[in-house]
């Protein structure tokens, strides 16, 4: 296998994520592209990413080949890339091949670990609420309610959302809606819907994108969330999150 991304950067910004939530991961390379399924070891959240060819100046995989590496290792690594480098991954005898080319060459190898690694399955949830939203709005509520308390709860009635957080001494709420504010997509759900979510894993998974994207997020009352985000033409990511018991 050897493949080389156009977007180096890209990937250091995917594994960053992953690595906020977990220690090691499977990267699973088919001849469609690259995926990866990752749930975190308190089982609270889960990572997806499918990044498809067109991710890559130089896509060369055989047979579909799945690279279990520690984040520690790998991320270490990325850290090193500079703007424009371009990194190119090769396996080997149960080995990882980084190479980096920029104004110089740095050429890594590290031990792949784990081959039984198995990935996850994507939990097939029904959702009754959904919201597409600049992903700035909901950062700069979240920390909002940082303030507050380390929960975030969302409501959707209709064509109207509630950000909001509370404790037995504060209280923090945003309302928005399709009609008031151009940084609202999409607003609508089968009734009111309302749940609660940790702010310290919603702001990992927001740190991953673009403020100025839109970026979708679906739930139920009481029920898991997932957050959809389009990183670009030929990459998605999205993220499931447990929801907490009020």
């Amino acid at each position: 296998m050897e493949v080389e991304f156009k977007e180096a950067d890209l990937f250091k910004r995917i594994m960053d994520t992953v690595g906020s939530l977990m220690s090691d991961v499977s990267l699973d390379f088919t001849d469609k592209g690259l995926s990866i399924k990752a749930m975190d070891p308190a089982n609270i959240a889960m990572i997806i990413f499918e990044g498809g060819k067109g991710l890559f100046d130089t896509f060369n995989v055989e047979k579909d080949t799945k690279l279990s590496v520690s984040l520690d290792d790998l991320n270490g690594i990325l850290k090193l890339l500079k703007k424009d480098d371009k990194l190119k991954l090769t396996d080997s005898k149960n080995r990882l091949n980084l190479d980096i080319v920029g104004k110089n060459k740095l050429h890594f190898t590290i031990s792949l670990i784990d081959e039984n690694y198995t990935a996850q399955k994507i939990p097939q949830l029904k959702f009754s609420a959904e919201a597409t939203l600049l992903s700035s709005l909901v950062k700069d509520a979240i920390k909002a309610g940082f303030l507050v308390d380390d929960s975030l709860y969302m409501t959707i009635d209709g064509h109207r959302m509630i950000l909001s957080a509370r404790s037995e001494e504060k209280e923090f709420s945003e309302d928005v809606s399709i009609n008031e504010n151009k940084e609202i997509f999409n607003i609508k759900s089968d009734a009111l819907t309302r749940s609660k979510y940790s702010i310290e894993y919603m702001t990992k998974f927001l740190n991953a994108m673009d403020p100025d994207k839109p970026v979708k997020f679906s739930f139920s009352n009481n029920y898991p969330l997932r957050i959809d985000y389009e990183l670009g033409p030929n990459a998605n990511m999205s993220f499931i999150l447990a929801n907490r018991i009020e």
